[in-house]
């Protein structure tokens, strides 16, 4: 008689354990998918870019930079999904431990395609502050300029993510197989913020402020109706690549809320890591989506494409 309440105790634990586990592999199923997604929508973006023929400079120097950001996205995806296919094969194979040095390298690049994407972003800022403010001198606008800025892009991404690296922020977390930066590490998530992400989302804010407040100002001025209607075209442009902006920031805000209520309530739920990454991986598949219709030169890339088929159907017909 007096081992029933023990029988009830340990059957509502496997019960727990059982949910827990069925959310966890959910929540990691979705991962995978989103990032799939995510690398299927870059992969087409930078074949159909490869292929594509452009008949300016300025269109060229566009055209890199948006590939770029393609090949920034597909770089982190491939990185998120090799980290929770190992993710999703502890869930299902509980008691198994991925902790070695593979687990930090792969989270050390993890957090540099991060940071590669956000100077992508800079630089697409940097471009068009260019064309737009300093357009009278065509050598800022030069595919040169921002081959070596691509490159020094990429330096920059895999040197800033070192210190993260060497402070040890980075640890294995037992319960998700896969190493990151603990939510209830406050001090190595502001650390990692501050060095991944607030150096170019802080320069591009600025990029993107000072255009627009340049295109408001010559708005008022006595221009040709073409000039005007291109004015307003680049404002257009601009205001949505700052909302994708403001989607990228807020990609982050869970993983530094949810660590700021551990620290104040002293309760973390267990589903907190995988609703972080679950919220950054909908943010880049949202991004690479809007990325599509927002870009000027995919845009006149699709047009190119749909004119030339409508001829050849005019032709065949």
């Amino acid at each position: 008689m007096n081992s029933l309440p023990s029988e009830s105790i340990q059957i509502e634990d496997n019960f727990t354990s059982m949910s827990i586990g069925t959310v966890n592999i959910i929540l990691d199923i979705f991962i995978l998918i989103f990032s799939s997604l995510t690398i299927l929508i870059s992969f087409i973006m930078i074949l159909i870019m490869s292929f594509s023929k452009n008949s300016t400079s300025v269109e060229r120097t566009a055209h890199l930079l948006c590939l770029n950001m393609f090949a920034s996205l597909l770089f982190g995806c491939m990185i998120m999904l090799d980290m929770y296919c190992y993710t999703l094969y502890g869930h299902l194979h509980p008691n198994i431990s991925f902790n070695n040095q593979r687990c930090f390298i792969r989270s050390y690049l993890l957090y540099v395609s991060g940071c590669s994407f956000f100077y992508s972003y800079l630089l697409q800022a940097i471009y068009r502050l260019c064309r737009i403010v300093f357009f009278k001198n065509p050598g800022l606008q030069s595919i040169h300029l921002y081959i070596g800025g691509i490159s020094i892009q990429w330096i920059f991404s895999f040197l800033q993510v070192i210190p993260v690296y060497l402070f040890g922020a980075f640890e294995y977390i037992p319960e998700d197989y896969h190493c990151q930066i603990s939510v209830n590490n406050i001090k190595g998530l502001l650390t990692g913020l501050s060095l991944v992400h607030m150096i170019p989302i802080s320069l591009t804010t600025v990029c993107y402020i000072y255009t627009i407040r340049f295109l408001r100002k010559r708005r008022h001025a006595l221009r040709p109706k073409v000039q005007r209607a291109s004015d307003r075209r680049d404002l257009c442009v601009l205001r949505r690549m700052i909302l994708l902006l403001v989607v990228m920031i807020c990609s982050g805000l869970p993983q530094l809320g949810l660590s700021i209520s551990s620290q104040y309530f002293g309760y973390l739920p267990y589903w907190s890591t995988q609703f972080q990454w679950l919220t950054a991986t909908f943010s880049v598949f949202c991004i690479a989506c809007i990325l599509m219709f927002v870009s000027p030169n995919l845009q006149n890339i699709f047009r190119r494409s749909s004119s030339s088929q409508n001829d050849m159907f005019i032709r065949n017909s």
